[in-house]
C-alpha cells in the first residue's frame, strides 16, 4: 500500500505524465496542500523513491531551448498499487480522513460498480461501528467509569457517524449515477 503522499502523486501522474514542477503546480490547483501538508521537497523525494521501486518511470524531454525535464508515467506495477491503495481507502475506515479523502478524489480511476461496491462496505463497516460504540457508551454511562471517558467515547460516535452519513450520501450519488448509466 501506498503512503498518502505517494497515493495523491501516482494518482495525478496516472491521469496524466506531468513532471515535478507541474505536479507542484496540480498540487496547489486541487488546493491538496490546504487539507494535506506535503511539501515541494517531498514530491521530488517521492518522486525519486516511486521510481526506484519502479511504480513510475521518467523520461527526459527537451523542448526547445528550455531546460531539460524529466517527464513520469506510471507503470503496470504502479497502477496496480495504485488501485490496491484507493480500494483500501475508500472501503477501510480510521480515524484520520485523509486517505478517505484521497480515494475520493481519485474514485474515477475505478470503475463506478467497483466504487459503489468499496463505498457500500465502508458503509455497513461505518454502521457496525456506530452500533458498537453505542452499546459501549451505554454500558459506560451510569458506571464506574468517570465522565469525561463517555464524552470522549461519544465523540468517537460522532466521528463515526458523521462519516457513516457523508459515505451514504456519497453511495447513493454514485448508485444513481450507475442507474442512470445502465439505462
Amino acid at each position: 500500500m501506498f503512503s498518502k503522499t505517494m497515493t495523491i502523486l501516482v494518482g495525478i501522474i496516472e491521469q496524466q505524465p506531468v513532471n515535478a514542477y507541474e505536479l507542484n503546480k496540480w498540487l496547489t490547483t486541487m488546493n491538496v496542500r490546504e487539507w494535506y501538508n506535503i511539501a515541494s521537497s517531498t514530491v521530488y523525494a517521492t518522486l525519486k523513491a516511486a521510481e526506484k521501486k519502479g511504480y513510475i518511470t521518467g523520461s527526459i524531454e527537451k523542448s526547445g531551448n528550455m531546460p531539460d525535464k524529466t517527464v513520469y508515467t506510471v507503470t503496470d506495477r504502479g497502477r496496480q498499487e495504485f488501485m490496491d491503495t484507493i480500494t483500501g481507502y475508500l472501503s477501510d475506515f480510521d480515524y484520520d480522513i485523509t486517505p478517505f479523502h484521497i480515494g475520493m478524489f481519485f474514485i474515477n480511476a475505478l470503475d463506478k460498480q467497483m466504487a459503489v461496491n468499496l463505498l457500500g462496505a465502508r458503509v455497513r463497516l461505518l454502521q457496525k461501528y456506530s452500533l458498537e460504540i453505542e452499546k459501549q457508551t451505554g454500558k459506560m454511562e451510569g458506571g464506574q467509569v468517570p465522565q469525561i471517558y463517555v464524552l470522549n467515547t461519544r465523540q468517537s460516535l460522532y466521528i463515526v457517524q458523521a462519516q457513516l452519513k457523508g459515505a451514504e450520501e456519497i453511495l447513493e450519488e454514485l448508485s444513481y449515477e450507475l442507474q442512470n448509466v445502465a439505462e
